[in-house]
């Protein structure tokens, strides 16, 4: 008779840096869901920017001290529907907006691996656990399904689940010209290409290095402002802490050979980025930015052209454009992925949240129903101005009166 394996879940870690970085990698390359969002090269410098005020809560699954499982999870004090709550959330949630987060599993051990995680979830501090970014077919996200139905209370934890956002993508088989000869904008592409790469001082580089880094993503967080300043600023790019943690993030995916940090500069100036990373031979187009006096030469059209073909060259498998279903995407894409929202609601206050949140939510919604688009966008930009660092001379109020008599 075999002997038995035993798996051990580490206990509640109070600092990251358990598991290290290097087991932690090696896991995330080796795991089916492994992802660029659950790498230490993006989650910790998200701790050490995000973490004030948030108890680490990362279990480790380990068999004879090897790391076979890793789910990636803080605790904080929230409000939700106005009722004050110890939240369970992954590590990566809300600030920097990072997709299919989720449990990460030695192949052929997730179900165990589950198992263990889910039996030491229960034990936490918990009134909501706020799963956000699974892949809607993710093997967690059934197991969650199958184990507690919607709206329906099993061992006092009640399941909800949403639909989130939408992740196109372009799978690049066969060649460039081949997918070129298929999209819709291509005689425009070639126009504004010919037109642009006949001006002085025109190039492209895309930054690898931790050396590039450094000054590619200056030019990238200044052109990614630049060109949100006229929407009333980036919901992406808020404050101080987010600069950080791009610059700390660069680097170190720089320093692991994924960052493709790409600019396109015109008269030898910065006029459009691409905030690129490469894991396991998908692009991930994570950001960009423009010039906004360059936008109607298509410099951004032109720079995100140039990333699709340097992926099919480089013999990646697929283009990630990530979340969102802006025009542009759906135009170049050719597949598409959800991700969803699945919470756990446990306990007197888990309930009361909940209540209290759906009865928020659908004042919200409905509020929304009754505006027209237009003003729905004013407000959407002023919520940006009122979170966002305020241009020099200017106060809140005459930012927000300035965005709403705008044509």
């Amino acid at each position: 008779m075999s002997e038995a394996r035993v798996i051990e879940v580490a206990p509640i870690e109070t600092r990251i840096g358990v598991p290290g970085a290097d087991e932690w990698r090696a896991l995330n390359e080796r795991a089916r869901t492994g992802t660029m969002f659950l790498g230490p090269e993006w989650l910790l410098p998200w701790w050490n920017q995000f973490g004030e005020g948030r108890e680490q809560a990362t279990l480790c699954v380990r068999e004879s001290g090897r790391l076979i499982g890793l789910l990636p999870l803080f605790i904080e004090r929230a409000r939700l529907g106005g009722i004050e709550v110890r939240r369970l959330a992954f590590l990566g949630d809300g600030d920097t907006g990072c997709d299919y987060l989720d449990v990460l599993a030695e192949p052929g051990r997730e179900r165990e691996v589950l198992e263990h995680c889910l039996s030491k979830l229960m034990d936490l501090p918990w009134d909501v656990c706020d799963l956000d970014g699974l892949l809607r077919d993710s093997f967690t996200a059934m197991q969650l399904a199958q184990r507690l139905p919607a709206r329906r209370a099993t061992n006092s934890v009640v399941r909800d689940g949403r639909v989130r956002f939408v992740c196109p993508y372009i799978p690049l088989s066969g060649t460039w010209e081949q997918y070129l000869e298929g999209l819709g904008r291509r005689e425009n592409l070639r126009r504004r290409e010919k037109w642009l790469y006949r001006q002085p001082g025109v190039s492209v580089s895309c930054a690898r290095t931790a050396a590039g880094a450094v000054k590619a993503t200056e030019e990238f967080l200044q052109l990614h402002r630049t060109r949100w300043a006229v929407e009333g600023g980036s919901d992406g790019l808020t404050d101080a802490r987010h600069d950080a943690f791009h610059r700390e993030a660069s680097q170190r995916l720089a320093e692991a050979g994924m960052l493709r940090m790409c600019t396109l500069y015109a008269a030898r100036r910065p006029v459009a980025s691409v905030y690129g990373v490469v894991h396991r031979g998908k692009f991930h187009y994570y950001q960009s930015g423009y010039e906004p006096s360059w936008a109607s030469k298509s410099v951004g059209l032109v720079l995100l052209a140039r990333t699709v073909r340097d992926a099919f060259a480089e013999g990646d498998q697929e283009f990630d454009f990530l979340r969102g279903n802006e025009g542009y995407k759906a135009e170049w894409s050719r597949g598409e992925r959800w991700t969803i929202q699945a919470r756990l609601w446990r306990g007197a206050r888990g309930r009361g949240a909940r209540a209290a949140l759906g009865a928020t939510l659908f004042a919200r919604e409905a509020l929304k129903a009754a505006l027209p688009r237009r003003a729905l966008g004013t407000l959407r930009k002023v919520r940006r101005i009122l979170r966002a660092p305020l241009p020099e001379g200017e106060n809140r109020f005459s930012a927000a009166l300035r965005i709403v008599q705008e044509p």
